[in-house]
């Protein structure tokens, strides 16, 4: 028997109601969802973070300097690549003016009036806004609801008298700036010394960003900032280009990317269980079929093929439900998202992803229902008929000789998989 006569018997023998494939249904559409909607948010988060190199950097390029400011030397060779943006981070404690013990730690943004080189500060009522100018601050959220201070207010940092310009939205560099042990408070260099923080010995970092002129769209940024470190190869200067904005929040999201992958990798396969369990019950239902079948003629391999081709179809129809719950799961998940990570707007369509959300649900699919296929195809026809009367008898050694090639080859295929394609090869192993 052909493929094509395997093809026409399998169509006439499928409910398409799929009653009895409900159960292999509901596994592989779970968890291909679950692969297909963490594939595809994780790309969305890495594109997002390259096209927003710039704004998420605050420049092309980024110098950072521990414990001092950068020489007059070393400013006129920033100032030759482009427009300097120059800023200093340190930590400290923020009060409330009349002097009440509730002091809250901070990170302290000192910027200049060319930040940011990219992008723009967003309010909470939604006005745009630069540096901040003479003693005025910009507060993140936690400032306010710690000290019970909003718009107007003011508060006490070291020495300096600080009045409340507004409270940030939306930072534009905030993912590139690191950790740090409290939320920002934004104010101009003039605040900043008047606070008297800024002694010898305190643990302050500078930040030096540049804007190439046109965007520095014609140069590498990297072979610049090669360029600059070795020129001041004792400086310490720490460097940082458009490309690799925020380095540590890209392996963060590639790690937890990867690690969620394998996490629902691992839930497919216990899933796969359920395959198996509802592909036995519905070659069971059709012993009948199965019995009739062979006495007619058709050989074990071309049992085989007919409910090989149901199990493909019923297999084909639910991994593609799951890709398109997986697509259109993503944007809640990045609306969910957006104020902790940058998301991809919109609907999303990740091939890569999606091809390998589908793979992974083909080779659990197939890896499962091998088994009772197997089983199914090695029963004599007169077997078979007498089930009903007389229990039918597994021979089990030479069904798990015949079912060790395929299942050996399915999940020797879903490791290799896994494996090759993951970003990190030690973890996925």
């Amino acid at each position: 028997m052909g493929w094509g006569t395997a093809w026409r018997l399998a169509r006439r023998g499928l409910d398409w109601r799929f009653r009895g494939l409900r159960l292999l249904l509901v596994c592989l559409v779970l968890g291909t969802a679950a692969l297909a909607a963490i594939g595809t948010l994780t790309g969305a988060i890495e594109r997002e973070l390259a096209s927003r190199g710039r704004v998420l950097l605050g420049g092309d390029l980024q110098f950072t300097l521990a414990q001092r400011a950068a020489s007059d030397a070393e400013m006129a060779a920033m100032r030759a690549l482009g427009t300097v943006s120059a800023g200093t981070r340190l930590q400290a404690m923020a009060r409330l003016p009349q002097g009440d013990d509730v002091a809250v730690p901070v990170e302290l943004k000192a910027v200049d009036a060319r930040w940011p080189l990219y992008g723009a500060l967003t309010l909470e009522n939604g006005r745009k806004a630069g540096a901040p100018t003479g003693m005025t601050a910009w507060i993140a959220p936690g400032v306010a609801d710690r000290l019970g201070v909003t718009t107007g207010g003011k508060l006490r940092i070291g020495d300096a008298l600080l009045t409340i310009g507004g409270v940030i939205a939306d930072e534009p560099d905030r993912l590139s700036e690191g950790f740090s042990l409290g939320p920002t408070v934004i104010v101009s260099p003039e605040a900043l010394a008047a606070s008297g923080l800024v002694q010898p010995g305190s643990m302050i970092r500078a930040k030096y960003r540049v804007r190439l002129p046109a965007g520095g769209a014609a140069v590498d940024p990297q072979a610049l900032a090669d360029a600059f470190t070795a020129r001041f190869p004792v400086a310490g200067f720490e460097a940082r280009t458009r490309d690799k904005a925020s380095p540590g929040l890209d392996r963060f999201v590639g790690r937890m990317g990867q690690f969620l992958v394998l996490v629902a990798l691992a839930a497919l396969s216990i899933a796969g269980i359920g395959i198996g369990n509802g592909v036995s019950s519905y070659l069971e239902a059709r012993r009948g079929s199965i019995a009739t079948l062979k006495i007619l003629g058709a050989e074990s391999r071309d049992i085989a093929r007919i409910y090989l081709l149901q199990m493909a179809v019923a297999s084909a129809i639910a991994i593609a439900a799951g890709l398109l719950i997986g697509v259109a799961t993503t944007p809640l998940l990045g609306r969910a998202l957006s104020g902790l990570l940058p998301v991809e707007a919109g609907v999303v369509i990740d091939a890569k992803a999606l091809l390998l959300a589908a793979a992974y649900g083909a080779l659990i699919a197939l890896t499962f229902a091998a088994p009772p296929l197997v089983r199914a195809r090695e029963f004599p026809a007169m077997a078979l008929m007498r089930a009903r009367v007389s229990p039918l008898r597994t021979r089990w050694r030479a069904a798990l000789r015949t079912m060790g090639l395929p299942v050996g080859l399915g999940l020797a295929g879903i490791a290799t998989l896994a494996i090759a394609t993951a970003p990190q090869k030690e973890l996925a192993a």
